[in-house]
């Protein structure tokens, strides 16, 4: 089922969207390609749009035509009706398919990628959690089995796949190796064997062979291992032989002497811990959840439905609801899983 009829634009048009996609528009690389903040200019009204950019990925297992049929899938995934009314999917408005190009056009006014804003100092505790609960609200929604589908596994989340807009609401912009739900079983074949995102993979799969949700809940994982210690795993890191976030996680994790006994550390950053709306039992929750998804074993981690059950218990979510968007998010998710039954 599909959403209003998209428009099919010329590269040219995607050119002057973007100012000739300058610098001052272009926000980051993604798996596949590069996003660009744009806008649409009429008469009556200006439009701002996100631009994305499919080109030659740097990765193993690309083929040409790869990208085309990732672009189909967007085609599918964000024109369904069903899927694209939850809060944390974003509306495609049209697409540019020529011998040379391929690009795509969302109508979302972007403020950056959380991948860009993970490190930065403005980038606040409480809009940190909104990101999280945002998005950890999506996953549990995709990853709903119905009688009339399975559910879906994104495989590809990452930092850099996630925007957000002014009010600091997270909208996944990329399922270039989604499988699962409308679509056939994908794990085992062509273009989809792709293992994920660099810092963001299941090292399991390695072992089992198997893509399911709880490789989902593990990138999931060290997305929320970003927010709260302000660590990115950069290109620079990979070449440099820097632990992945995880590892390193794994290695702070420690039990430590205290004067009150043996504990485990808080991972969050010193930074965020004085402000105004963090407080030390959040802290030490999220530090705990984090660490349950990226375990080694994947039958002991968390589905998404405990991982959101337990954000709703932070102080944080409780005090803050309203800006959270708590029942928006959650009215959402049972409204549209009663329309998916």
């Amino acid at each position: 089922m599909e959403c209003e009829t998209i428009c099919s634009f010329s590269y040219d048009q995607l050119r002057e969207l973007t100012d000739d996609f300058s610098q001052g528009n272009y926000i980051g690389t993604f798996q596949f390609g590069k996003i660009y903040r744009g806008k649409i200019k009429s008469a009556h009204e200006v439009k701002d749009v996100l631009v994305k950019i499919w080109g030659k990925p740097e990765i193993d297992f690309y083929y040409e035509g790869d990208n085309e049929l990732r672009c189909m899938d967007e085609l599918i995934i964000f024109r369904h009706e069903k899927l694209t009314c939850h809060p944390g999917m974003i509306k495609l408005l049209g697409y540019v398919q020529d011998e040379e190009h391929l690009g795509a056009v969302y109508d979302f006014k972007p403020l950056d990628t959380v991948y860009n804003l993970t490190p930065r100092d403005n980038f606040t505790w409480l809009q940190r959690i909104k990101v999280a609960f945002g998005f950890a609200s999506l996953l549990k929604f995709l990853h709903k089995a119905t009688p009339q589908q399975n559910p879906f596994v994104l495989r590809n989340i990452s930092a850099s796949h996630i925007v957000i807009d002014e009010e600091y609401n997270p909208k996944l912009f990329d399922v270039g190796l989604i499988t699962g739900g409308v679509f056939p079983d994908r794990t085992q074949c062509g273009i989809y064997f792709i293992y994920g995102c660099m810092g963001y993979v299941d090292l399991s799969i390695g072992c089992t062979g198997e893509w399911n949700n709880k490789s989902d809940v593990f990138s999931f994982g060290v997305l929320l291992l970003n927010l709260i210690t302000k660590r990115i795993f950069t290109k620079e890191d990979r070449k440099a032989a820097t632990p992945l976030p995880h590892r390193w996680a794994w290695n702070q994790y420690a039990p430590r002497q205290s004067d009150s006994g043996i504990k485990l550390p808080v991972l969050v950053h010193q930074s965020l811990t004085a402000d105004p709306d963090y407080c030390r039992s959040d802290g030490r929750k999220l530090t705990k959840l984090a660490m349950k998804c990226v375990g080694e074993d994947p039958e002991h981690r968390p589905d998404m439905k405990k991982i959101v059950n337990c954000l709703l218990k932070l102080r944080v979510i409780k005090q803050h609801a309203d800006y959270l968007g708590k029942d928006i998010l959650l009215h959402a998710q049972a409204n549209l899983a009663s329309k998916l039954m």
